[in-house]
């Protein structure tokens, strides 16, 4: 009898609790459901498969590295940006006027979010009515019941000074991201390092901004520190998202890692093994 030895326990189950999921993979801390738009093509991005094998093999299209979202002003610009290719679009607006925006954009193929500072449950409700796929909002200006998401996919807005304890209780509230507003310039590793900060504490992927002639060099090093989305300014024309596009199906794919082929290690969360049902129907709910 060998006892106080874990490698008595299999190993599968020795590790569940401290092998940290991968972003967007199926061990993600979705708790819904009702998947948004957003979320599914995060998911479908990141689960980047290697070439085909065998005689015959598929040549595949090189995927982007993360999403392209689009900011966008107005109903007119967002439609622009979903022709250039953008795989979303957001409108800044407060949540009454976004509505009317939302008319003739929202479906079940677009996904269509709304950036404002402040909701409530009556805002949130009507944009969910709408048809919006997702919502950004602050932390502090975000009413609790306005934040549901089996209805709507939410992100809230997050900054680099963000208390440990405030991201650690982020982590089981099921966001679909969080959004960081980036200064503008190259990263420094500092920078670098408070993304991954953002991203490990809350095991939430980011959505955060660049810049229209953001480099390849510069993806890569968002994408390798959790970055599941980027988003171009408002001032973005579409021949400058066409080149964002091309540059983020020139990121190099992430190289395996020496432990279990992880794309990024994050710390798993309390809500983490919640979404092993999610991934199954994605590809069911995309065509």
């Amino acid at each position: 009898k060998l006892s106080g030895h874990r490698s008595l326990q299999p190993l599968d189950d020795r590790d569940q609790h401290t092998r940290p999921p991968r972003i967007g993979g199926a061990a993600f801390n979705k708790q819904r459901c009702d998947v948004s738009q957003l979320q599914k093509k995060m998911q479908k991005l990141q689960r980047r498969e290697g070439p085909s094998m065998g005689f015959g093999a598929a040549v595949r299209e090189q995927p982007r590295a993360m999403l392209l979202i689009a900011l966008t002003a107005n109903k007119t610009e967002a439609k622009a940006a979903l022709e250039a290719g953008a795989d979303a679009v957001v409108i800044r607006a407060q949540a009454a006027k976004a509505v009317a925006a939302l008319d003739s954009l929202a479906d079940k193929h677009n996904s269509v979010g709304v950036l404002t500072q402040g909701l409530d449950e009556e805002g949130a409700a009507a944009l969910a009515k709408a048809g919006c796929d997702f919502v950004i909002s602050s932390l502090e200006a975000t009413e609790s019941v306005a934040v549901d998401t089996d209805r709507m996919g939410h992100i809230l807005i997050a900054s680099e000074g963000m208390a440990d304890n405030t991201l650690r209780a982020i982590a089981p509230l099921g966001l679909d991201a969080l959004y960081v507003e980036r200064e503008a310039g190259g990263t420094m590793l500092a920078n670098q390092l408070g993304l991954v900060r953002l991203a490990t504490f809350t095991s939430t992927p980011l959505v955060v901004t660049v810049a229209a002639k953001a480099s390849v060099a510069e993806l890569r090093v968002l994408r390798d520190s959790g970055v599941g989305g980027v988003i171009a300014p408002e001032s973005a024309s579409a021949a400058e998202l066409k080149a964002l596009i091309k540059a983020l199906i020139e990121v190099p794919a992430p190289k395996k890692s020496r432990r279990d082929g992880a794309e990024m290690a994050i710390v798993p969360s309390a809500a983490a093994g919640h979404a092993d049902h999610d991934d199954e129907g994605d590809e069911e709910d995309d065509e």
